[in-house]
């Protein structure tokens, strides 16, 4: 059942990137279904845990809600849900947590939403949904060894665990190479592979994207951006859902 499964999910995500235009990548980037073999022989848990969920922006500021959702969706998977429960749609989400920053930054022509304001919002999020234990930590970007070295740790950490997930804000182009990537983009990390050092992006930016890897390096220098706005590298959450 689960190479069926595998087969299935696979062809759907190579199908979808044919759908629309054809995805663009950097000199690091694979495509997930040209590297697929982590997958196969591991046990991947976010990856199986988020791909069932894998949603697109609904418009080119929103990425950070579609990333919310899709973490929050996967730590729902171990709930003991009903019919009535809905899954969490961007919209869905944006009217359960009302937040007016969140509004005010999401959707076109919003400012965008930066890493210190995401935040608040993701844990706000978590306990909306009944995640009243859960912590979200904040880690912005340097180019120190001892960052290098919390990121490696944090994601072999979040690669052997069903009950954490890792929101990564980078710039775009440093992962695909896109010069229209210009701007500070979200998405959650899906799987580690930790032997080949790269790291799985489930992009929300589904126009131009299906999963894709980048090297371990290729990931610190994307979140170790500067975002303007808040004159502060970029990073990433690690979010714990602890005992529910």
């Amino acid at each position: 059942m689960r190479s069926l499964l595998l087969s299935l999910s696979f062809f759907l995500m190579a199908f979808s990137s044919f759908a629309g235009n054809a995805p663009k990548y950097g000199p690091t980037a694979t495509r997930l279904f040209d590297s697929r073999e982590f997958i196969r022989k591991n046990p991947a848990r976010d990856y199986w845990a988020l791909s069932q969920y894998y949603l697109p922006q609904q418009d080119s500021r929103s990425c950070s809600v579609a990333a919310a959702a899709m973490v929050l969706n996967a730590a729902r998977s171990n709930q003991a849900l009903t019919a009535s429960d809905e899954l969490i749609s961007q919209k869905g989400l944006l009217e359960k947590v009302n937040l007016t920053l969140w509004k005010e930054g999401v959707g076109e022509g919003g400012r965008g939403i930066a890493l210190d304001d995401f935040a608040p919002i993701m844990e706000a999020s978590l306990k909306a949904y009944g995640f009243k234990n859960a912590t979200v930590t904040l880690t912005h970007a340097d180019s120190t060894n001892e960052f290098k070295k919390k990121v490696h740790s944090d994601l072999v950490q979040n690669e052997k665990s069903p009950t954490d997930f890792i929101l990564a804000n980078y710039l775009q182009s440093e992962f695909t190479g896109d010069p229209e990537g210009t701007v500070g983009h979200y998405a959650p990390v899906a799987a580690f592979d930790s032997k080949a050092k790269k790291v799985l992006i489930f992009d929300p930016d589904r126009q131009y994207y299906e999963p894709y890897w980048v090297s371990e390096e290729t990931f610190i220098k994307g979140m170790n951006t500067l975002d303007p706005g808040k004159k502060k590298t970029r990073g990433y959450l690690f979010i714990r859902l602890g005992n529910q």
